[in-house]
Formats: C-alpha cells, structure tokens, sequence
C-alpha cells in the first residue's frame, strides 16, 4: 500500500527532496539543529537539504523534524531550494489563482505566487484552494514533486492556471503571444489558451504569431 492520505513529516520531506533532487548544490553551511543530533535517524538528509537551500530551521535552532509539514511550508522549501525567483507582486497575482489568497501568511506569499505560476501547486479536490495550513499528505507531495519534475501523471484541472483542452487536434504547438497553432488533417489554424479557434484549420502551412 501508499498510504496517500497519511501526514508527512517535515523530516520525511527532507529525505524525499534529497532523493528527488540529488544534484542540488549546497548553498550554505550545515546548521546544528538542537532537536537534531547525529543520531537521529533522517540526520544526514536534513543537514544535505538545509545546504542545498531547502530548509532553514526555526528562529529557535529547532527543525522539528517529528512535525507534520504544512502545504505552504512543502511549497516555500521547494521553491528556495529550487532558487525559484520570488514574484515580487504576490498580492496580485494570489487572488487570479486562489480563492483562499488571503490565508497564505506573508512570509510565504512570495514564493507561494512564483510556484502558483509555473504551474507547480497542485490543489485537490478544489483547485481554487490551497487550503496552506492543512498538513500536507504523501499524496500531495507525490502530486508536487511530479510537477516540480515535470513528470505525466496529475491531472490538470487540479493544477491552478491550467486550461483543459480536449484532444480535438491531430497536432499543437506551445502558445505563444496568446495563441497556438493546431493541425486537423493537413491543414493547420490557430486557438487561444480557452480551446476557441481563432483562425480555423485552412492553411498547408502556418508560423507561431510574433508581435
């Protein structure tokens, strides 16, 4: 079994950022945690993903690695760790994915906004929220860790920002300037991000739009 609903711990976390992302460059010294010592059993894999930039610890030297870890604190280790650029107007781009915008704590909007637009949250059951203080199961990792990977397997109307198109097309392209081009048969035309064709399938040819 998976055990996709049970709770993982921040611990648990460490190992499996470690395990996903074994090239990750240290970035910073070891930090010795009080509640960590060198016996304890995740010890090695949370020092390697506090120098890789994953992890930080508490204000009190504490990792508390027995915790469950909560959704918004799996995000804001992700993307530190990933060196994921903070989006620098969270406060505008949260409410255009999130219906909950408001619970995510401020010093998580930041990175919560960045990962929110590169397509990396996954919200289940209601992809509008985030839910960022639920505690965070194997499941939602799985999900996580797959887009972080960009591995097949989530389901994109669990993903805020995605737009679900049915495979009506033989062929498509990546939007670009807001438009993609597709191919029915031999001939190719142009939808927006929506699925709505925009210049029906007519042409033996076609070039993505550039300004």
């Amino acid at each position: 079994s998976f055990k996709p609903d049970n709770l993982v711990t921040r611990a648990e976390f460490a190992i499996l950022l470690t395990k996903a992302f074994p090239n990750t460059q240290p970035i910073r010294n070891a930090i010795a945690f009080k509640d960590v010592p060198v016996t304890h059993w995740a010890h090695a894999a949370i020092q390697a993903a506090t120098r890789a930039g994953f992890f930080s610890g508490y204000p009190d030297g504490t990792f508390k690695p027995s915790l469950p870890i909560p959704r918004v604190q799996a995000l804001v280790a992700l993307a530190s760790g990933l060196q994921i650029p903070s989006h620098p107007n969270p406060n505008e781009v949260l409410p255009q994915y999130l219906d909950d915008a408001a619970a995510v704590p401020n010093y998580a909007r930041r990175a919560v906004a960045s990962s929110l637009q590169r397509k990396l949250v996954v919200n289940y059951p209601q992809v509008r929220r985030l839910n960022p203080e639920f505690n965070t199961s194997r499941g939602d990792v799985a999900a996580l860790l797959c887009r972080a990977l960009a591995l097949p397997g989530v389901p994109y109307q669990y993903v805020p920002g995605f737009v679900a198109i049915a495979p009506t097309f033989d062929a498509a392209d990546n939007f670009i300037q807001g438009l993609a081009k597709v191919r029915v048969g031999e001939k190719w035309g142009y939808i927006e991000p929506s699925g709505k064709i925009v210049i029906p399938a007519q042409y033996d040819e076609a070039q993505s739009f550039v300004e």
